[in-house]
């Protein structure tokens, strides 16, 4: 009886923890401006500021001239020269301070940075579809939409397939 009411219990919650992760947390394909061809893989992850869960965003992936994946977080090379401490363009983390605003359907109030240049923008990020992410890095009223493309984890190598976000907070280079 006791063990029922306990199975009782503990699937009546979980719809309550299933809900607690914020939208969007995963692995997304980011595309070239000028040569629309594939450039990142951006693992999007939600931490803890103070009383705030907030979403956050590394680069844990880039693609090479030829479309295929160049590096990853194992063997980072190319450098960020334009943001402070010329880190590694792999492991940076170029979103943090995301907020979900449920009425909108959207996060917003955080920022993002353009590693090639190391300016940082307002940000907003939504869903039109489920496959794509739109990502807004703006001053003011004036800006630029990015779509993102959702990635399975079956089609990432295999040391980001289970890569553990749990722990991370953004390092932020200002």
């Amino acid at each position: 009886m006791k063990s029922k009411i306990l199975s009782g219990l503990m699937l009546a919650t979980l719809p309550f923890v299933a809900s607690a992760a914020l939208p969007f947390v995963g692995t997304y394909q980011t595309i070239d401006d000028e040569t629309n061809k594939p450039k990142s893989i951006v693992a999007l992850y939600e931490y803890t500021d103070g009383d705030d869960n907030q979403l956050g965003g590394r680069i844990v992936a880039l693609y090479g001239a030829d479309g295929t994946i160049s590096e990853t977080i194992s063997n980072p090379t190319r450098v960020a020269d334009a943001v402070k401490g010329a880190p590694k363009m792999v492991g940076l983390d170029i979103i943090w301070d995301m907020e979900w605003d449920a009425d909108d359907n959207r996060f917003e109030d955080g920022k993002i940075m353009d590693p090639k240049s190391g300016k940082i923008y307002s940000s907003l990020m939504w869903q039109d579809t489920p496959s794509v992410l739109n990502v807004r890095g703006k001053i003011g009223p004036f800006g630029r939409t990015q779509r993102w493309n959702v990635i399975s984890a079956g089609d990432l190598p295999t040391e980001l397939q289970n890569i553990d976000t749990s722990t991370w907070t953004p390092v932020v280079r200002k």
